[in-house]
């Protein structure tokens, strides 16, 4: 019947319009949306790690972070596992207040993977891809409230990194592996602070000597722990561990960031955050570096130098800089484990 037939052609077009327009809404929304990123997050068991990116999460979607912060044991977060897994939003730091309305959506997330035991290092090798390199970070923890253990952690964990980007980075065509290790480069050699036309512009003594095609930055957790840096016995030791981390850091290209997450007591979370979503998509970076300071420090790649880093540490007091060991100078406040029982003789 023609009628019928009319109503199916007007049909067959309000289907092919209202298809039309979902092709399109799906291409821009595919378009509009970031791409989702990877920490690679190494540090000791029970420093901060898990409370760290609840954290982050918190500050990248606080409606979604409040529920589950619910859902988080009193007793902490630490936990005995091989490898640990977590997560938090991306966004442009710019929308912090557009992010507390409870409907807010983060375009893109930050998966963690956390390592504690370097034993379990090839675990943590099966979950990367060689091909996603270019959305990857690392973040070394270090603990504040046990600074005797920040060089060797940080140390340890270098060397875990270096393994496995090592591996990564060979199984990428030669052209991907100059392109990673070129960006990387870029960054450090073109630091320039928000509103400034001036370049850091790096002397020879400040290029990259390892060059892991990725950004690493070395967090120091539980900052709250400087205050314990006062006394007769620990004079000088926060100089100590800035002098030293800088100069560790500085072969790397790696940034620096003191941090604290205890209850509200937040610091350098939003620095922490903002940076990382700077190197991750290229936003701004409004965070000055503060430096000197003994809980609140943040140096981005590209900002320090040989030259810097020599500064402060011929300004160390006891002298003789960085020639003496980290650890001849903090040295272990832990009590020492008590002496073994006698063994009895067997008559």
């Amino acid at each position: 019947m023609p009628g019928e037939r009319q109503d199916e052609k007007s049909a067959d077009k309000k289907e092919n319009v209202g298809g039309l327009w979902e092709s399109i809404l799906n291409e821009v929304h595919t378009e509009s949306r970031l791409s989702d990123k990877t920490v690679i997050m190494l540090g000791r068991p029970g420093i901060g790690k898990r409370t760290l990116i609840q954290a982050l999460h918190a500050h990248a979607w606080p409606g979604a972070a409040a529920d589950v912060s619910a859902d988080i044991s009193p007793e902490g977060h630490s936990r005995a596992v091989g490898l640990d897994y977590g997560f938090f939003g991306s966004r442009d730091p710019a929308e912090a207040d557009a992010a507390v309305d409870p409907d807010y959506l983060c375009p893109a997330a930050t998966s963690v993977l956390i390592l504690e035991d370097p034993t379990f290092e090839k675990v943590l090798r099966s979950r990367l891809a060689a091909d996603s390199l270019k959305n990857y970070a690392a973040v070394i923890c270090l603990d504040l409230k046990a600074p005797w253990t920040m060089m060797e952690d940080l140390r340890l964990f270098l060397d875990v990194l270096q393994r496995i980007t090592s591996e990564l980075l060979q199984q990428v065509p030669l052209q991907e592996q100059d392109e990673l290790r070129e960006r990387l480069s870029k960054v450090v050699a073109s630091y320039r602070e928000d509103g400034s036309d001036v370049e850091t512009a790096p002397t020879n003594d400040s290029a990259l000597v390892y060059n892991m095609g990725l950004p690493i930055i070395v967090v120091v957790t539980r900052a709250d722990g400087a205050s314990a840096l006062d006394t007769q016995k620990t004079m000088g030791w926060s100089e100590t561990i800035e002098a030293y981390l800088r100069n560790e850091c500085l072969s790397y290209g790696a940034a620096i960031v003191y941090t604290m997450a205890q209850g509200k007591n937040l610091r350098n979370i939003d620095v922490l955050y903002q940076y990382l979503m700077h190197r991750f998509y290229g936003y701004t970076l409004k965070a000055k570096p503060q430096v000197p300071s003994r809980d609140a420090l943040f140096i981005p790649s590209g900002w320090d130098s040989q030259a810097k880093v020599d500064q402060a540490a011929a300004q160390l007091s006891g002298g003789g800089g960085l020639e003496r060991s980290f650890e001849s100078v903090v040295v272990s406040m832990e009590p020492a484990p008590p002496a073994a029982p006698p063994l009895d003789e067997c008559e």
